[in-house]
């Protein structure tokens, strides 16, 4: 699962492969873990499984970068006392996985937590500018050989500075926000330049995080199972929460997901899960063909 990628031709859209992503990607191990953990496997345990699409969120704190979980933060390892996890180590697997596999590429979410003003400033000036070769920067839906050995940048947080445009900032990734009982749909945004404001693609996303049991996996259920264009970011969140911890409520979902029946000649676009699995990333990936 390392190269996965590697059978798919360089003229097929990021959108055009199904992925499996993982939700709060960096929360495997928290602060407040039986409500916030929502991964067992490390970002880099994730990369090797065949984890394309990383949903992480930091917070900025005196100038250092923290991941985070809601208000809890993410820890490098099990304990009370563990130190928190930062964007340092978390951009230098993904880098180091790029470069050790380069036929591969990573789409990066950037999420801010603090609504700090110079959060992204800072993000771009102490991860992306002196390294900004292993970084797809462009706002616009790249091919995969556009992309292959490098990471690229799904921006969810605000530029705030004219030196940023559409060519060093990342894809404007703005999902809708669907709401925590949004049930038996999903909704539709756009993608549009921060230059223009023109839109040049829709975003699809389900993400109902707050239904859980049977009325979650139908919502997952009905989105996999429509008619979704390739040329969109398609995003199905199977993650949610509630009465139940994620654990509880990904096993269940997650043993629906291994029920479900990916067709090859089928677009699913982006599987986020909670407590996602080799055997998870390995169905979705067989999805896809070498011709998608």
């Amino acid at each position: 699962m390392k190269n996965w990628m590697k059978i798919i031709p360089d003229d097929v859209k990021i959108t055009g492969i199904n992925i499996p992503a993982t939700h709060d990607s960096a929360a495997c191990f928290a602060s407040f873990s039986l409500i916030s953990r929502t991964q067992s496997l490390t970002v880099a345990e994730q990369l090797n499984a065949g984890v394309r699409f990383f949903d992480f969120r930091f917070s900025l704190e005196n100038g250092e970068f923290f991941a985070k979980h809601g208000i809890a933060n993410c820890k490098k390892s099990k304990g009370l006392f563990a130190p928190k996890l930062t964007a340092d180590e978390i951009v230098a697997h993904c880098i180091d996985f790029v470069k050790s596999n380069p036929t591969e590429t990573v789409l990066f979410v950037l999420r801010d937590t603090t609504g700090s003003k110079n959060f992204f400033s800072e993000f771009y000036s102490r991860y992306i500018e002196n390294n900004s070769s292993m970084w797809y920067l462009n706002n616009s839906i790249p091919l995969l050989g556009e992309v292959r050995g490098k990471i690229v940048l799904l921006r969810n947080v605000n530029t705030h500075s004219d030196m940023f445009n559409d060519t060093n900032s990342g894809i404007n990734f703005r999902p809708p926000y669907v709401g925590s009982t949004y049930v038996d749909d999903w909704k539709t945004g756009e993608l549009c330049s921060i230059e223009t404001g023109k839109a040049f693609a829709k975003v699809h996303i389900q993400d109902s995080y707050k239904v859980e049991g049977k009325k979650k996996w139908g919502t997952v259920k009905r989105f996999l199972e429509s008619d979704l264009n390739s040329d969109d970011f398609n995003v199905c969140a199977a993650s949610c929460t509630g009465i139940r911890t994620p654990y509880f409520n990904a096993k269940y979902i997650n043993s629906e997901l291994m029920k479900f029946t990916f067709n090859k000649d089928k677009c699913y676009g982006i599987v986020m899960m909670d407590f996602v699995t080799a055997e998870l990333c390995d169905k979705i990936i067989e999805s896809n063909t070498d011709d998608c």
